[in-house]
């Protein structure tokens, strides 16, 4: 057994080394070292460490060192344990008087920047709001700058050297980075990311394509064709029997013969009741025999429900204009022939990046990578993209909280989002690797969570009220006329039947003068000579 045995029971203070010897059972060496146990303990866990001293502190006294917030603890002679121990630097930092130097970047509504009258600037917008309340919970000062580049942060050339506001802070040029900066894997391996202060997808953003209207036969598009062919073989139907069943009735002088008016009700007078019944005028002649009655109050409920029903949908047919999205999703935004893009040097640019060089084109995103690369458009700010998406047609992909602010603040409502978000990620504070502020700013950031006051930040800055995100939902503060292209269709029907009654007209006209000429011509008889009389009638 160990002479001397450091027992060191922590939570998370400071902790104690103590020296003796000898060695442990089974170690080989020089018999005057001394050496160290460490027994770590948290809870009802222990964990055990040994390293051999140095001859120069075997002097047998008790030395204090204080242990580092490392992963392995180093013995004095700078060899590592084979175990890690559970504990780290046991003091908590508290930020109360420090200053920070933060670097930024414009981009609305995370952080915008206004002009004093004395020439300096005035910061604002959500990232700034939490930074405030931030500074304010944990009494620290801040000053802030605009990164010289412009960028958020990507590596360049072959990784080792990167720029934008990651950059920054990596070359300790700035304590804290404060913008919507995404993390990701590529990014933590350079700076710390403190706990996200918000969740985030990847949207895609496009002009909304011109709406397609109802077309010229719109006032066809409440019922199908096949329901436009069933309601005509039904009143061509109830035609037919209704003249069968009066033709019949007639002939066997069923009924009552001096009321009903069976005899009226030919082919031509059933067609018409059956076409004014269901366009709701009244027309002669009337039924008056019981099956003529009973047969025609079936016929003018049905017209009741079918006009009532296709009234209630003409209105939203007429005035609504729908629009054909032809990308839903990125797939068929990879097998389009639309040019797309994201922001250069940011996180987007490179994922899309990393993730061609690691798994080629047999993934989506390697696929979308090369496309990106043919197409050659890259926007250096996310409303230069916007700027380019309004001129024609490009698809813009960036996080969905920029594309939402922006498309419900759009003045003319020319935006619309395409498909589902995707890669869903959150936005944090990059600071540098190891600072002792990153824990307290993340604990910070999650009682702003959970007391909802990010939430009430997050309502300041995007309100519910504006264009819709997916463009179909009409403006309700706007009306819209409905222009002669909604009623073409009806001048064309009322049109035909105009011409169509014409020549009916010039037929008739034409048939009668044809059948004038070949009737045989009546010769009146002549008068009796005078003083006669005649027994015929026509003379006098």
């Amino acid at each position: 057994m160990l002479k001397t045995v450091l027992v060191v029971s922590l939570l998370f203070g400071p902790s104690f080394v103590f020296a003796g010897n000898p060695p442990p059972p089974g170690e080989t060496g020089n018999s005057d070292h001394q050496w160290l146990q460490v027994i770590a303990r948290r809870g009802n866990r222990t964990k055990s460490s040994t390293w051999p001293l140095s001859p120069s502190s075997s002097s047998g006294h008790v030395t204090r060192h204080d242990v580092q917030s490392t992963n392995t603890l180093q013995s004095p002679n700078g060899q590592g344990s084979h175990d890690q121990p559970f504990f780290r630097k046991g003091r908590k930092y508290k930020m109360r008087g420090i200053f920070l130097r933060g670097v930024t970047l414009e981009e609305e509504p995370f952080v915008m920047k206004r002009e004093n009258k004395d020439g300096t600037y005035k910061y604002s917008g959500f990232c700034i709001d939490i930074l405030n309340e931030l500074a304010k919970n944990l009494g620290f000062t801040y000053e802030l700058y605009e990164v010289p580049d412009h960028k958020f942060g990507a590596p360049e050339g072959n990784g080792s050297h990167w720029n934008g506001m990651v950059g920054e802070v990596m070359y300790n040029r700035a304590d804290i980075a404060i913008g919507p900066l995404t993390i990701s894997a590529i990014r933590e391996r350079v700076v710390d990311f403190t706990h996200p202060f918000m969740d985030h997808g990847v949207g895609m953003v496009s002009k909304k394509p011109e709406p397609k209207g109802s077309g010229i036969f719109g006032f066809l598009l409440p019922f199908d064709s096949s329901v436009w062919f069933s309601i005509l073989g039904a009143l061509i139907g109830v035609a037919l029997l209704l003249f069968i069943t009066s033709k019949v009735r007639h002939k066997m002088r069923a009924g009552d013969v001096n009321y009903d008016n069976d005899e009226k009700f030919d082919l031509k007078n059933s067609l018409w009741l059956t076409y004014w019944s269901i366009v709701r005028k009244g027309g002669e002649p009337a039924p008056r025999s019981l099956p003529s009655r009973i047969l025609t109050g079936a016929w003018w409920l049905f017209t009741l429900i079918v006009i009532s029903t296709y009234t209630a949908n003409l209105t939203a047919f007429l005035t609504v204009k729908r629009l054909v999205a032809p990308i839903n999703s990125v797939e068929d935004l990879v097998s389009s022939s639309v040019p797309y893009g994201c922001v250069k040097d940011a996180f987007l640019y490179s994922f899309f990046r990393a993730q061609a060089n690691l798994n080629g084109s047999s993934t989506v995103w390697g696929r979308m990578w090369h496309a990106m690369l043919a197409y050659d458009e890259f926007p250096h700010s996310p409303f230069n993209g916007i700027e380019v998406v309004k001129k024609g047609q490009f698809v813009f992909i960036q996080e969905t909280p920029f594309l939402e602010y922006v498309i419900k603040k759009d003045p003319k409502c020319e935006l619309m989002m395409l498909g589902k978000p995707f890669l869903y990620k959150g936005y944090g504070f990059p600071v540098r690797r190891g600072d002792n502020y990153l824990k307290d700013i993340s604990v910070e950031i999650l009682k702003m969570q959970e007391s909802g006051l990010i939430d009430q930040i997050k309502t300041k800055w995007w309100n519910k009220d504006g264009c819709p995100l997916d463009g179909e939902t009409a403006n309700v503060n706007e009306v819209t006329a409905l222009g002669i292209e909604t009623f073409l269709g009806v001048f064309y029907v009322l049109l035909g039947a105009s011409a169509l009654a014409l020549l009916v007209t010039i037929a008739q006209i034409i048939h009668k003068k044809l059948t004038k000429k070949k009737r045989p011509r009546m010769i009146k008889p002549s008068s009796p000579p005078p003083g006669k009389k005649c027994c015929c009638s026509n003379w006098q």
